[in-house]
């Protein structure tokens, strides 16, 4: 009788169940259909722009979450390209990165591989555009080989041009001509002469940054017939312009002067200015190689009158530079002084402009990067709260069963036993991947707590160092503008003025050189690298200095002295510690440069008699937090920072820098590198 009893209690549970079940079933056939209509609605509102990119970021994830669990794929995919086109307008690349990855996945599932290709190709170029250039590179290839399966020649083609300008931002430059090449083979093929012209000009700028100017010319030439098939007037006088400067450092200047003449008639025929500009540039070049001082100062002035009011500041900062050569050659020191100087002071604000948009762009880069981690921060926590939410809903539902079926105890308590246990494997899982999403997420409090660390770094150089320059700079102009100043003194605060001025530069190229090393990583690409080369050029750029304290700076390191490094490195090495030597020598000192090699390594020293550095300095004198800032001999002020990157960037070069000094007899800084062998 008992045993009747519980079959009958177990029928009726199984058919209450049944009826419950078929009931949610309808429910979630009707949930469905609105669920759609409401996602469609959204979408159509985006489309008409009536709504906040922001609330509909939200909306969108919320019905994500809800079409993931239907496992409705057409409507994650919708759901998916609306969120990335709202990262797109937003230059959100991590979160656009996210929606593509999740759009790559539903496409391998459904078997479409076109979509996966242009995704694909999607992701490629969103590290592109950040700089990561592996990332692209990977993820071009995918692409690639998607396309070529399918047989998309357009595909290839878009691939192949990203690969080839990839491989050159990389100075793979090889690399980058083998795929432009094949891109070129395909647009020949199509008789897509715009897209040939973009190609051929393409190879003509890798070849000549890959010193290869006979295969740059014949591009060139390429590149000129092409603008003229396709009637580009400003892109033919391009051409012509480029290939009359590649006659020009061939030391062709005949060819040079007829190239320059015809690129300038079909400019000034179209009225474009900067063409016309740069031709008038490149002819006063030629003409100061001839000796036709007349005819170069004429094309100058003709540059400066079309360069100035457009704010073309490379071509005029380039024509005062060639105008003072010209009076320099004729022994005019007042007006080669003057434009001179107003050369410097063009260079100067393109030089600060570019410095004021790099300090910028950390700033927005850091702000970025915080925002980006509070999201994911607040994902998280919405997540752990559904999670706790569907467990507390399916303990509910149980007790609410097992109340009402009582009697049929023993198949509840399996049901129970069964679904639990399911739902603990689930949330084991679950725990699992939130625990390592909180590893993720202390690794990125560690860099953000490294970036404010850089950030207060930062700060504290451009408030304290940078303000101080800049506040002696204007005391020193309040001064000479005082109508009781004494000419007297004019010569005297001129040269504090100049080495204020240096300094300033001084501190701003090492602060930027610091914060890149901090922010992202030091990367090196070793080469040969020309000791004398680089010396020639640090003395130029730094000569100006030296004469204001009428100081002998010499070198005497050979033509063939070469060492493995990094070139952009090693220069900065040289000029820091040449400048220091400038910095600490009294007027009327020595600085030589000289050089030594044997077998495995290369070294240069920078010999002064300057002023010294005391003994109690020495041992912390490359330290970056224990090195204090000494005044120079003219009142120069640093940051400490120089001679920390130079120890930087030595080590990272597999070298040794090493000092001597006595105090009052001058000093003697050696660095030692690995020669390079052919």
């Amino acid at each position: 009788m008992q045993a009747k009893i519980v079959i009958l209690y177990c029928c009726l549970f199984i058919f209450c169940f049944t009826k419950i079940s078929n009931g949610q079933v309808v429910s979630t056939n009707q949930d469905s259909t609105q669920f759609e209509l409401k996602v469609k609605g959204l979408l159509q509102q985006l489309k008409n722009s009536s709504i906040n990119n922001n609330d509909a970021l939200s909306k969108l994830n919320e019905y994500l979450i809800a079409s993931e669990k239907a496992n409705a794929i057409d409507l994650q995919i919708d759901i998916l390209q609306a969120q990335l086109k709202i990262a797109q307008q937003q230059s959100n690349y991590n979160l656009q990165r996210e929606k593509l990855f999740k759009l790559e996945a539903l496409f391998e599932q459904v078997k479409d591989p076109l979509n996966k290709a242009q995704v694909a190709y999607q992701i490629a170029k969103t590290y592109h555009t950040q700089g990561y250039q592996p990332g692209a590179i990977n993820y071009y290839f995918q692409s690639l080989k998607l396309f070529e399966m399918l047989g998309n020649k357009n595909g290839q083609l878009v691939c192949y041009t990203a690969l080839g300008d990839v491989y050159a931002r990389m100075k793979l430059f090889s690399k980058s001509i083998e795929y432009n090449l094949k891109g070129l083979k395909l647009v020949e093929q199509k008789q897509d002469k715009f897209a040939e012209v973009l190609i051929v000009e393409n190879l003509a700028t890798i070849y000549h940054n890959q010193h290869n100017p006979k295969k740059s010319f014949e591009c060139l030439i390429k590149t000129y017939r092409l603008y003229a098939e396709i009637g580009n007037k400003a892109g033919a006088s391009n051409a012509l312009l480029k290939m009359a400067q590649n006659r020009a450092q061939q030391k062709s200047l005949e060819q040079s002067k007829k190239l320059f003449n015809q690129s300038l008639q079909i400019a000034e025929s179209i009225h474009a200015k900067p063409l016309i500009a740069q031709n008038l540039n490149g002819l006063a070049a030629l003409a100061i190689q001839e000796k036709y001082y007349a005819d170069a100062g004429a094309y100058y002035k003709r540059c400066i009158d079309i360069a100035k009011p457009l704010g073309l500041n490379i071509q005029l900062e380039e024509a005062y530079q060639g105008l003072s050569r010209i009076y320099q050659s004729l022994n005019d020191e007042s007006k080669a002084k003057a434009f001179n100087a107003l050369s410097k002071e063009i260079k100067d604000s393109i030089y600060n402009d570019s410095i004021l948009k790099k300090a910028a762009d950390l700033q927005l880069r850091y702000e970025s990067e915080k925002k980006q981690n509070e999201i994911e921060l607040y994902k998280k926590n919405q997540l752990v709260n559904e999670l706790n939410f569907n467990k507390e809903r399916q303990l509910r539902y149980f007790f609410t069963a097992l109340s009402a079926l009582l009697l049929v105890l023993i198949v509840v308590v399996f049901l129970f036993y069964h679904q639990n246990r399911r739902t603990n494997q689930r949330l084991n899982y679950q725990n699992e991947e939130l625990l390592s999403k909180n590893s993720s997420i202390e690794k990125q409090q560690i860099q953000l707590s490294q970036l404010n660390a850089v950030k207060d770094r930062f700060y504290a150089i451009v408030s304290h160092d940078l303000r101080n320059n800049l506040s002696t700079m204007k005391l020193y102009f309040d001064l000479i503008a005082n109508p009781k100043f004494e000419a007297a003194n004019q010569k005297e605060l001129t040269k504090e003025i100049a080495f204020s001025v240096q300094n300033t530069i001084d501190l701003l190229e090492n602060l930027l050189v610091w914060v890149s090393s901090q922010l992202k990583g030091i990367t090196i690409q070793p080469t040969a690298v020309n000791l004398n080369e680089i010396c020639n050029n640090t003395i130029d750029l730094l000569g100006g200095a030296a004469s204001q304290k009428n100081i002998n700076l010499t070198h005497s390191i050979p033509s063939d002295a070469l060492c493995f490094g990094d070139k952009n490195m090693i220069e900065l090495v040289m000029r820091n510690l040449i400048s220091n030597a400038i910095k600490f020598t009294d007027d009327n000192g020595t600085i030589q440069i000289k050089s030594a090699m044997n077998e495995n390594t290369i070294s240069f020293r920078v010999i002064d008699n300057g002023v010294g550095i005391a003994a109690h300095k020495l041992a912390n004198l490359f330290d970056e937090y224990k090195n204090s800032s000494t005044k120079g001999t003219g009142n120069e002020q640093g940051t400490g920072l120089g001679l920390m990157l130079c120890k930087l960037f030595v080590e990272e070069n597999n070298g040794k820098i090493s000092v001597k000094s006595e105090q009052g007899k001058g000093s003697e800084f050696t660095v030692t590198l690995p020669v390079f062998n052919a």
